[in-house]
């Protein structure tokens, strides 16, 4: 798809500039070829009237060389005809004229029955104006015009090629570049897919084979058979979050392009976080954990009390997973400047700096071996920065054997709890 949408970028992209390239280079063709024209043609009037071009004596000023009328660049010659059509004189710029040639010339000419034109068969281009006592014949030699002609279209072919190999890996660049959040995407949607695949199929697959259990003993009664109902209702459950989770972050995709609309109301923020460490504290206990908090009283905020205490509940879950036997939790929660600073530390294995970059990213998982034990899907963190993001916050992670591991939330409080 990504391949198919960068050909299509590139085509259409070349598309235009060939339309403007042959626009642009065709009028600077038909312009120059005009002038190239006129030329020839304004050297056979000044050929014929050679002598209205020249500066009167009476005009030229002291002191100043009068300008010479230039001689045309392209050759020319005029046959003055007298009065009975004999040639009086032939007058020569740049080429050689024989009276023979001349007198052929004068015949295709008067056959023409046109006073201006041009001679194919000689490459000429011809000029008839009547004089005193006669007529004059200029006559232009088109080989300038011509290889002129083709220079200016073979330039403009070779200008147009180039600038075509430029646009074409110019556009290549581009293409790369402009589809490059797309190519990402792409790549994200297709992993994401394949483990949420992966992480459905094992509860499914243990689902399907505790009831094919069930279907082989149907003497047994359900007392007999309570482990296999037990775990396949406790596989249930797994696939029903995970489930849940998956369209938390549909939705959230969703609306990845647009302001994310969620319900917002003032709350006391500083309740909430105190609520979840008190839920906290009985699976803190059992586990052997230190659980601590120094929470700012009446911190308000607007956002949404659900998604809020979901947020919570995961950073307060994942702190207790891995705090480690006799470990810590501190929770602190501060007013700051135009914000609120919800910080939770726990002790136990850090996070090294190459997973702490990809740690909010969707089923990434510190330490695999462990996802079937603690229960997790990869999907918490995920979901906790999507939340954050909803509510114009920002989420961070720190971790060191000295400090250990710090998950940090700025979110924006409301004016009057500052």
């Amino acid at each position: 798809m990504i391949k198919k949408l960068r050909t299509r970028f590139i085509l259409i992209n070349m598309g235009f500039v060939i339309s403007i390239l042959a626009v642009v280079l065709g009028a600077f063709y038909l312009s120059n070829r005009r002038r190239i024209i006129m030329d020839t043609s304004m050297a056979l009037i000044q050929s014929v009237n050679h002598e209205r071009f020249q500066i009167p004596p009476d005009k030229v000023e002291f002191g100043r060389r009068p300008k010479q009328n230039p001689f045309p660049v392209i050759p020319v010659f005029v046959i003055t005809l007298n009065s009975d059509n004999t040639i009086e004189n032939i007058e020569e710029n740049n080429i050689t004229v024989t009276n023979e040639l001349a007198s052929s010339l004068i015949k295709l000419v008067d056959d023409s029955g046109s006073p201006e034109g041009y001679l194919k068969d000689y490459s000429l281009r011809y000029r008839k104006v009547s004089v005193r006592n006669g007529t004059k014949i200029a006559f232009a030699d088109q080989s300038y015009e011509r290889d002129s002609l083709e220079v200016l279209l073979v330039n403009c072919l070779l200008v147009f090629c180039y600038a075509v190999i430029l646009f074409f890996l110019l556009s290549l660049f581009l293409s790369r570049l402009a589809l490059k959040p797309v190519e990402k995407a792409w790549e994200q949607q297709n992993q994401f897919i394949a483990d949420a695949s992966h992480e459905l199929k094992t509860p499914l697959t243990v689902i399907l084979a505790n009831l094919q259990i069930l279907f082989s003993h149907k003497e047994r009664t359900i007392k007999e058979q309570e482990k296999w109902l037990i775990n396949t209702k406790e596989e249930a459950d797994r696939m029903k979050q995970l489930v849940e989770e998956l369209l938390f972050l549909a939705r959230s995709d969703a609306q990845s392009g647009e302001a994310v609309q969620i319900s917002k109301l003032p709350l006391n923020f500083s309740e909430l976080v105190l609520n979840g460490v008190l839920l906290f504290e009985s699976v803190a206990f059992e586990s052997k954990i230190a659980l601590d908090n120094d929470i700012e009283s009446d911190i308000f905020l607007e956002g949404s009390e659900a998604q809020l205490k979901q947020l919570i509940t995961i950073l307060l879950d994942n702190a207790c997973k891995y705090a480690g036997v006799n470990g810590s939790v501190s929770v602190c929660l501060k007013r700051q400047a135009g914000h609120t600073a919800f910080t939770i530390v726990n002790t136990g294995e850090t996070i090294s700096p190459t997973e702490q970059k990809h740690i909010f990213e969707r089923f990434y998982r510190t330490d695999k071996s462990r996802v079937r034990k603690e229960g997790g899907y990869g999907l918490g963190l995920s979901i906790a920065k999507t939340i954050v993001e909803h509510h114009k916050g920002k989420i961070s992670v720190a971790s060191s054997a000295e400090t250990g591991t710090i998950f940090t939330v700025t979110l924006p409080v409301l004016s009057h709890s500052q």
